[in-house]
């Protein structure tokens, strides 16, 4: 228990680490642009390179992975329709409901991850380790994506970092969960909750943040290096968890 309060301080210390970061200027909106862009890289090397191949094993899980995706769509629709549509292209609002949505996304993958670093550290000290430094990898790297769509949204600054610290506290409580709970896990509950994260980060990737990425025309080349760049930084994770 003690590895694990250990693991879950400094989880929690990254995490805030990335979500300061966009707070400490005044970034302008094509760099910003470009950040959401390494966002989306991100999301989906989430998805493709850890979420799914983890869940591939369990074929009935999969109707999860829409569930995911169909919730978040339902939430933004839902969410949506109180605005104004003809605001434009850098309308806040729209911005408010990416961040939730990227809020959302971001939250399910974090509970997901603390469960396995509790179940982890739980039976195996060594997978707990590995678990450990694979969060870590990304961690810092997913606040500031959530801080960088927060950024731009309408959200006072005191809102946009309650919703980071809560972000924040997904993998410690979701780890201390599974390490009380850890008996519910060796069922479907881990392989629904991962398939669910797949499913809000591939709609958060592919229908919010790319076309917010990409929606400033002269920078549709260095949003794209910046998305490559995401991906090649999971899979380089992946081959490091490996």
């Amino acid at each position: 228990m003690v590895r694990l309060t250990e693991y879950i301080v400094v989880i929690f210390v990254f995490a805030m680490i990335g979500s300061i970061l966009p707070f400490i200027k005044k970034w302008r909106s094509d760099l910003l642009h470009l950040f959401i862009a390494f966002g989306a890289g991100v999301f989906l090397g989430a998805v493709f390179f850890h979420l799914l191949p983890d869940v591939s094993a369990s074929k009935d899980v999969f109707v999860f992975v829409l569930a995911g995706f169909l919730f978040v769509l339902l939430f933004e629709q839902f969410t949506a329709k109180h605005h104004d549509v003809d605001c434009g292209p850098d309308c806040p609002h729209k911005h408010d409901v990416v961040g939730l949505s990227a809020f959302v996304g971001l939250t399910i993958h974090s509970l997901t991850e603390g469960f396995g670093l509790g179940v982890g550290a739980l039976t195996n000290p060594a997978l707990g380790l590995v678990i450990f430094i694979a969060i870590i990898a990304h961690k810092a790297v997913g606040s500031f994506s959530l801080a960088t769509v927060l950024r731009l949204s309408s959200f006072s600054t005191k809102k946009s970092m309650t919703l980071l610290v809560i972000h924040a506290l997904m993998t410690p409580i979701g780890a201390l969960v599974a390490y009380k709970l850890i008996s519910s896990l060796f069922g479907g509950a881990s392989a629904v909750a991962t398939a669910l994260a797949a499913g809000t980060f591939l709609y958060v990737a592919t229908m919010d943040l790319l076309p917010e990425a990409f929606h400033l025309h002269s920078r549709r080349g260095w949003a794209t290096l910046s998305m490559l760049f995401g991906l090649v930084l999971m899979f380089a994770i992946t081959l490091l968890g490996a």
